[in-house]
Order: C-alpha cells, then structure tokens, then sequence
C-alpha cells in the first residue's frame, strides 16, 4: 500500500462479507429444499439492507453505494425461487436484493 491509499473502512468490509455471502446463497438455493430456501431468502432480504445502512452511517454513504453497485452487477446461478406462491428467478432476486441494499445505504444521506 502507498502512502495515497487508504484501507478499506471495518464497515465497509463486513458489507463486502455479507454481500459475497449473500451472492453464495442465492446461486446455492437450487440445492435446498423449499421450506429452507423461504428462510434463506427472507434472511437475505432483511440482513443485507441492515449491513448496507450500517455501513453508510458508519463509512458513509457513497462508500457503501459504490461497494453495493460492485456486487450487484455479478450474475447469479440461474434458479427459480418459490416466494409467496410464485416462482422468481433468482436473478431477479438478487437484483431486488442488491436494490433494497444500495435503498438502505442511500437512506442515510
């Protein structure tokens, strides 16, 4: 590291964390079960936007907007997920995921 660079800030790694996590989970749903799968998805739905405007409160919010749009541009194994009697493909979901997180984060300004 030179002298002009700057670590990452602790938030914004545990934001990095959870939306690799996040990406994982999404492309392995195809190998759960349904009644697991629902869990999952609403945990994703809940936990990432949660770290996101943690993340934008503690490092600021164009950090954590910027590290959001990294992740939200990565694909993701194409699998349908059953949520609320309906299929959604999974890419979708994580489009809505990633969206409600970068949402989150720029509710903090």
């Amino acid at each position: 590291m030179t002298m002009t660079e700057t670590p990452d800030h602790p938030a914004i790694i545990r934001l990095r964390i959870e939306l690799d996590a996040a990406w994982k989970s999404v492309c392995a749903l195809e190998g759960l079960a349904d009644d697991r799968r629902g869990r999952v998805v609403a945990e994703l739905r809940t936990a990432v936007p949660d770290v996101a405007s943690r993340a934008a409160l503690e490092a600021g919010t164009d950090a954590a907007v910027a590290e959001i749009s990294r992740f939200a541009e990565a694909e993701v194994a194409r699998v349908d997920v059953l949520e609320a009697g309906a299929l959604v493909p999974s890419a979708v979901l994580w489009d809505d995921i990633v969206h409600t997180a970068a949402e989150a984060a720029a509710a903090r300004r």
